[in-house]
Protein backbone atom coordinates (compact mmCIF):
# COMPACT_ATOMS: atom_id res chain seq x y z
CA UNK A 1 0.00 0.00 0.00
CA UNK A 2 1.16 3.30 -1.10
CA UNK A 3 1.86 5.99 2.29
CA UNK A 4 0.06 9.40 1.42
CA UNK A 5 2.09 12.62 1.49
CA UNK A 6 2.20 14.16 4.88
CA UNK A 7 2.98 17.43 3.49
CA UNK A 8 4.47 20.11 6.37
CA UNK A 9 3.53 23.82 5.53
CA UNK A 10 5.86 27.02 6.55
CA UNK A 11 2.51 27.70 7.91
CA UNK A 12 2.01 23.90 9.98
CA UNK A 13 5.86 24.27 10.65
CA UNK A 14 5.46 28.10 12.65
CA UNK A 15 2.02 27.18 14.03
CA UNK A 16 3.25 23.70 15.48
CA UNK A 17 6.27 25.59 16.98
CA UNK A 18 4.20 28.62 18.55
CA UNK A 19 2.32 25.34 19.99
CA UNK A 20 5.22 23.56 21.53
CA UNK A 21 6.71 27.03 22.63
CA UNK A 22 3.57 28.04 24.45
CA UNK A 23 3.77 24.59 26.23
CA UNK A 24 7.60 24.83 26.65
CA UNK A 25 7.29 28.13 28.61
CA UNK A 26 4.00 27.08 30.72
CA UNK A 27 5.99 24.28 32.06
CA UNK A 28 8.87 26.88 33.24
CA UNK A 29 11.35 25.85 30.37
CA UNK A 30 13.21 29.32 29.77
CA UNK A 31 16.57 30.01 28.86
CA UNK A 32 18.13 30.41 32.36
CA UNK A 33 17.23 26.68 33.07
CA UNK A 34 17.18 25.15 29.58
CA UNK A 35 19.88 24.09 27.46
CA UNK A 36 18.47 23.16 23.41
CA UNK A 37 20.42 20.58 22.12
CA UNK A 38 18.68 19.90 18.41
CA UNK A 39 19.26 16.01 16.80
CA UNK A 40 19.44 15.30 13.55
CA UNK A 41 20.27 19.08 12.31
CA UNK A 42 20.05 18.17 8.99
CA UNK A 43 16.16 18.36 9.16
CA UNK A 44 15.54 19.71 12.98
CA UNK A 45 17.76 22.84 12.62
CA UNK A 46 14.45 25.09 11.76
CA UNK A 47 12.95 23.80 14.65
CA UNK A 48 15.68 24.15 17.33
CA UNK A 49 16.80 27.58 16.48
CA UNK A 50 13.33 28.53 16.67
CA UNK A 51 12.91 27.22 20.35
CA UNK A 52 16.27 28.45 21.67
CA UNK A 53 15.35 31.96 20.49
CA UNK A 54 11.58 32.32 21.98
CA UNK A 55 12.84 30.45 25.22
CA UNK A 56 14.71 33.11 25.68
CA UNK A 57 14.44 35.22 29.25
CA UNK A 58 15.44 38.52 30.13
CA UNK A 59 17.16 38.99 27.19
CA UNK A 60 19.38 35.77 27.04
CA UNK A 61 19.04 32.90 24.17
CA UNK A 62 18.63 29.57 24.87
CA UNK A 63 22.33 27.98 25.11
CA UNK A 64 22.01 25.37 22.95
CA UNK A 65 24.09 23.10 20.13
CA UNK A 66 23.21 20.17 17.49
CA UNK A 67 24.07 16.51 17.27
CA UNK A 68 23.86 14.54 13.84
CA UNK A 69 22.58 11.05 13.84
CA UNK A 70 22.84 7.99 11.53
CA UNK A 71 20.27 7.63 8.50
CA UNK A 72 18.29 4.51 8.62
CA UNK A 73 21.33 2.84 6.29
CA UNK A 74 23.57 3.63 8.72
CA UNK A 75 24.50 2.41 11.76
CA UNK A 76 24.56 4.05 15.22
CA UNK A 77 27.84 2.53 15.58
CA UNK A 78 30.67 3.97 18.27
CA UNK A 79 31.79 6.57 16.26
CA UNK A 80 28.64 7.82 16.02
CA UNK A 81 28.44 7.26 20.34
CA UNK A 82 31.79 8.75 20.86
CA UNK A 83 30.92 11.76 18.49
CA UNK A 84 28.38 12.75 20.92
CA UNK A 85 29.34 12.34 24.22
CA UNK A 86 32.44 14.38 22.77
CA UNK A 87 29.66 17.14 21.82
CA UNK A 88 28.14 17.03 25.09
CA UNK A 89 31.07 16.42 27.31
CA UNK A 90 32.58 19.92 25.26
CA UNK A 91 29.73 21.65 26.08
CA UNK A 92 29.18 20.42 29.71
CA UNK A 93 29.88 23.59 31.46
CA UNK A 94 26.67 25.28 29.77
CA UNK A 95 24.57 21.82 31.13
CA UNK A 96 25.14 22.16 34.82
CA UNK A 97 21.57 22.15 36.44
CA UNK A 98 19.82 22.89 33.57
CA UNK A 99 17.68 20.79 31.59
CA UNK A 100 18.54 19.18 28.40
CA UNK A 101 16.24 19.89 25.73
CA UNK A 102 16.29 17.37 22.87
CA UNK A 103 14.60 18.95 19.65
CA UNK A 104 13.38 16.79 16.62
CA UNK A 105 11.62 17.80 13.46
CA UNK A 106 9.96 14.27 13.43
CA UNK A 107 9.77 11.10 15.00
CA UNK A 108 9.46 7.91 12.89
CA UNK A 109 10.86 4.86 14.98
CA UNK A 110 12.05 6.66 18.30
CA UNK A 111 15.42 4.91 17.76
CA UNK A 112 17.65 7.64 17.79
CA UNK A 113 15.99 9.54 20.77
CA UNK A 114 16.41 5.49 22.78
CA UNK A 115 20.00 5.43 22.39
CA UNK A 116 20.83 9.24 22.85
CA UNK A 117 18.47 8.76 26.20
CA UNK A 118 20.26 6.04 27.17
CA UNK A 119 23.79 7.22 26.14
CA UNK A 120 23.70 10.46 27.86
CA UNK A 121 21.78 8.43 31.48
CA UNK A 122 25.05 5.67 30.86
CA UNK A 123 27.72 8.15 30.27
CA UNK A 124 27.00 11.39 32.36
CA UNK A 125 24.50 10.06 35.28
CA UNK A 126 22.12 12.73 33.84
CA UNK A 127 18.52 11.09 34.87
CA UNK A 128 15.62 13.57 35.17
CA UNK A 129 16.79 16.39 33.47
CA UNK A 130 16.91 15.59 29.85
CA UNK A 131 13.22 16.69 28.06
CA UNK A 132 12.27 15.40 24.64
CA UNK A 133 10.13 17.46 21.88
CA UNK A 134 9.32 16.06 18.64
CA UNK A 135 7.14 18.25 16.62
CA UNK A 136 6.12 15.63 14.50
CA UNK A 137 5.45 11.73 16.32
CA UNK A 138 4.42 8.78 14.59
CA UNK A 139 1.99 6.74 16.55
CA UNK A 140 4.36 3.53 16.52
CA UNK A 141 7.22 5.58 17.91
CA UNK A 142 9.03 2.84 20.52
CA UNK A 143 10.27 6.06 22.13
CA UNK A 144 7.11 8.46 23.37
CA UNK A 145 8.86 11.94 23.49
CA UNK A 146 7.26 14.79 26.56
CA UNK A 147 6.18 17.34 24.11
CA UNK A 148 4.41 16.60 20.90
CA UNK A 149 3.04 19.02 17.76
CA UNK A 150 1.36 16.36 16.04
CA UNK A 151 1.43 12.96 16.06
CA UNK A 152 1.30 10.71 12.44
CA UNK A 153 0.77 7.46 11.57
CA UNK A 154 3.96 6.63 9.37
CA UNK A 155 2.13 3.31 8.32
CA UNK A 156 0.16 5.43 6.00
CA UNK A 157 1.75 8.70 5.94
CA UNK A 158 5.55 9.86 4.60
CA UNK A 159 5.94 12.73 7.01
CA UNK A 160 7.73 15.72 4.39
CA UNK A 161 8.73 18.90 4.73
CA UNK A 162 8.00 21.98 2.92
CA UNK A 163 12.05 22.46 2.81
CA UNK A 164 12.99 19.00 2.35
CA UNK A 165 14.69 17.93 -1.05
CA UNK A 166 15.77 14.27 -1.67
CA UNK A 167 18.48 12.12 0.66
CA UNK A 168 19.54 8.60 -0.80
CA UNK A 169 19.78 7.99 2.70
CA UNK A 170 16.37 7.19 3.21
CA UNK A 171 14.96 4.05 2.06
Amino acid sequence: MKRAELLVSKEDEFRLMDELVKKLLSSGLNSENTVVVTVSTDYSSVVGQYIRHQLSHRGEICYGFGIDVPYPDEEFDDKVKNDIVSLFAMHYPGLKNKKILLVEAGIIRGGNYTKIVDLLRSTFQIKDSIVTLAMYENIHSIFKSDFVGEYYDDKTQDLTFWWETYNKHWL
